[in-house]
């Protein structure tokens, strides 16, 4: 899913704002006529491949991009604290899937690509309100149906602190299918607060998964072409696959596989899409309506 111009501009006022203090004007209108570039010349990649290269172009001007450690540790201890209740919550619900589901949508806004600050008050808001949501019920049914019926299923992780609820929504699909194999994918690199294996072992990720693999990228997002060949074979093998965010959504969108995409809508682009108010659910199934190209 290629950019649009809105997300252009969201890209280049988003890097605008996070030039270091004290940096030169000379060299800050450097580095924003560079990225003014960037962004031009990739016009027709998704918007998570284009953060990929403005970040080397941060690293190349500002010697590296932000340090996202210690809040990725807080949100994931944070989330860790809530598992177990999350998880009552869901194992004594009249329809444990669609919890889960509402969990891990909920989960989505620990997003600091989309967002400058994540409110600790607003995420436990968002947590709280899904015990009385309801996400897309027909939706739930395809995705029930073929958790169901699947041998294996790839779960694409996004951010840290939401693979928690990511851990939930993988303990309700065991419990739908005891048999299927499951693999969840985290990403290679350090990229802005997403998951890395570091994440994954903070959260025991591995403890309701079959395994734990990483795309071999620092690309918030999955691009199938430079998936490492580990993730890229589970993923071409996966009788479903379960996408968590935007990012996995615009590098995902139109490839054509067995995907199941849920995330939050955050900003703009994803409101006019499924025109819905900012910060609603979403579960789509790829081809879809909502999830062309």
């Amino acid at each position: 899913m290629k950019m649009n111009k809105n997300c252009e501009k969201c890209l280049f006022d988003k890097n605008e704002k996070r030039i270091p203090c004290g940096v030169s004007a000379e060299k800050r209108e450097a580095f924003l006529a560079s990225l003014a570039c960037v962004i031009n010349e990739n016009r027709e990649k998704s918007a998570p491949e284009v953060v990929e290269k403005i970040n080397e172009l941060r690293c190349e001007f500002f010697g590296g991009t932000e340090d996202y450690t210690e809040i990725k540790k807080h949100f994931n201890a944070l989330m860790l604290g809530l598992e177990e209740e999350l998880w009552q919550n869901v194992n004594d619900s009249k329809d444990p899937l669609m919890l889960a589901v509402q969990y891990a949508m909920a989960g989505n806004f620990i997003d600091f690509g989309a967002s400058e600050r994540v409110d600790d008050e607003k995420l436990q808001e968002f947590l709280s309100a899904a015990k009385t949501a309801k996400a897309d019920e027909a939706a739930v049914e395809k995705l029930r149906f073929d958790i169901f019926k699947a041998k294996e299923i790839v779960f694409f992780t996004d951010n840290c602190g939401e693979i928690v609820a990511d851990k939930v929504l993988i303990r309700a699909m065991k419990k739908l299918n005891p048999n299927v194999r499951i693999t969840a994918i985290v990403r290679g690199s350090p990229v802005l607060n997403d998951a890395t294996r570091e994440d994954a072992e903070q959260v025991r990720l591995d403890s309701v998964c079959d395994r734990v693999l990483d795309n071999g990228t620092a690309i918030a997002g999955t691009v199938m072409e430079r998936m490492s060949e580990d993730a890229k074979k589970a993923a071409l093998s996966a009788d479903v696959i379960i996408a968590k965010g935007q990012g996995n959504y615009e590098s995902l969108c139109g490839c054509g596989l067995p995907v199941h995409y849920i995330f939050m809508c955050k900003c703009e682009l994803f409101v006019n899409r499924f025109r819905v108010p900012r910060y609603s659910g979403i579960i789509t199934k790829e081809g879809e309506h909502g999830a062309e190209e």
